[in-house]
């Protein structure tokens, strides 16, 4: 519930903006990553029973977003960072030889 103390947790809505999610995964020894943009919606001040840090993103085709995740093995946890960083996290992948998945 809010206000509940954690340790090493904030227990807060994220601020609205652009946002990059990325999954990294490793099947039998190859790498490849999901990666996608979206954008954190205002909350407009609506509350949460959820511990700890949540907001809702808005992704271009949510759809296709959910099909890429199931064909391709993913997970449904992932890490997110304020910001577009779609191309430089291609780059990088690239170079390091990690298959992407871009949606």
């Amino acid at each position: 519930a809010l206000g509940t103390k954690y340790y090493g947790a904030v227990d807060t809505v994220l601020k609205p903006g652009t946002v990059t999610i990325c999954r990294l995964a490793e099947y039998n020894g190859e790498f490849k990553i999901l990666i996608t943009k979206g954008e954190i919606v205002e909350m407009n001040g609506e509350l949460s029973t959820r511990a700890g840090s949540w907001a809702w993103v808005r992704v271009k085709d949510l759809d296709r977003l959910y099909r890429k995740l199931v064909e391709e093995g993913f997970i449904n946890h992932a890490s997110m960072i304020h910001g577009d960083y779609v191309e430089p996290t291609r780059q990088a992948c690239t170079l390091l030889n990690i298959k992407v998945i871009e949606v």
